[in-house]
């Protein structure tokens, strides 16, 4: 749904996975009416079933418009999603202003009694720019997004290619991309409430904000002591990260004397696992880089990101059914010829197989894609 600025209201256009970012801001650009102005809208997005308190997201890049064809890929059960694209109504005034059309638009702001003040649209570089200065407001989540991920990047549990932020129960939570750009947005717009340590209360985040009584599964590492420290058993002394397990191990081919650093706040669990579960966290899609980690989602945090989008579903209730067949990261079971399999396995409904399945698919297309881009 897209605003147009020769009448109030939306317009339906149709734009699928396979629009590219610059096929989009075309249709988006032509339906609002500033094809041909120098200055264009700053655009955000929302999806149809978003609340009222989930803020906008920006729609200003290529990342962007990856990130919200992924939204829409994880969102989409039975139903069909809309996204509604934004843009302010001092941009919209100022077009109508200028192509000379009337609106019964007020010029007020809502709660207002000061006008809205009409952009100069001839100049694209005039200096001045809707939605608070809004390619400031862009800068400003550039710079949010940068020193939240300095700010989280820290944990020796999880590693350095990996955002966690520890949630009152000490369960570890790896934080996606959406999540990063959400809590910067509203950083940079000075939400209420919102800071470094504090994300937005919203579905997004509600990990961070439930009362439990006890710790909830764990977002970035499976129960037990060992599986949360897979990826440093593939580490020797000649790691690019020089890490080690936060208590002494004697491995076999190894034997070196147990450092045993300060012990790091664990949250209470099962018995440790056996070997399987060892050397099932090394499954990976790609061929095995013994020097790397895993660099898919673990499947305890892209659940709770799926529960966000379909509470309904109660996804939340299979994670100690993966952890109990040893499936950590989401490409261990994005190999899974059929839904079937974890239908039979892991008594998961069907409905619920395929729809897990799914979005595991698109997931992991969408990791490979930044990958090559970054590689």
């Amino acid at each position: 749904m897209i605003p147009r600025a020769e009448c109030e209201g939306s317009q339906r256009e149709v734009l699928t996975h396979a629009t590219t970012f610059d096929d989009a801001l075309d249709i988006i650009y032509r339906t609002v009416g500033c094809t041909d102005i120098g200055k264009k809208p700053v655009l955000m997005y929302k999806l149809s079933t978003a609340t009222t308190k989930v803020n906008p997201i920006s729609l200003a890049s290529q990342a962007d418009w990856d990130g919200c064809l992924d939204e829409v890929t994880a969102a989409e059960g039975k139903k069909k999603v809309n996204v509604n694209i934004l843009v302010t109504e001092q941009y919209l005034l100022s077009l109508r202003t200028k192509l000379g059309i009337k609106s019964g638009v007020p010029a007020k702001s809502k709660g207002s009694k000061n006008r809205i003040p009409i952009l100069d649209l001839e100049h694209a570089q005039s200096g001045e720019d809707d939605f608070d200065d809004g390619l400031g407001i862009m800068e400003k989540e550039r710079n949010w997004i940068q020193q939240l991920q300095a700010k989280y990047t820290k944990c020796q549990l999880c590693g350095p290619t990996k955002s966690c932020k520890i949630d009152i129960s000490g369960n570890h939570h790896n934080l996606s991309n959406n999540q990063l750009r959400a809590w910067a947005h509203s950083l940079a717009v000075g939400t209420h409430n919102v800071t470094l340590v504090t994300p937005p209360h919203d579905g997004l985040f509600s990990m961070f904000f439930k009362n439990s009584h006890g710790p909830a599964p764990s977002t970035s590492a499976p129960p037990g002591p060992f599986p949360s420290f897979a990826p440093y058993l593939a580490m020797n002394s000649m790691n690019p990260y020089g890490f080690m397990p936060p208590w002494g191990m004697h491995f076999p081919g190894n034997p070196t004397t147990p450092i045993t650093p300060t012990p790091v706040p664990q949250p209470r669990s099962s018995p440790a696992p056996g070997p399987s579960k060892l050397a099932a966290a090394f499954a990976s899609s790609d061929p095995p880089d013994m020097g790397m980690v895993n660099p898919y989602p673990e499947i305890t945090d892209f659940l709770h990101e799926l529960d966000g989008y379909q509470p309904k579903r109660h996804l939340l209730d299979y994670i100690d059914k993966f952890n109990d067949l040893d499936f950590y990261n989401i490409d261990e079971i994005g190999n899974l010829k059929t839904p079937q399999v974890l239908v039979d396995t892991a008594g998961i409904s069907l409905g619920n197989a395929t729809y897990i399945l799914t979005q595991v698919k698109a997931e992991m297309k969408r990791v490979d894609r930044a990958r090559r881009l970054t590689a």
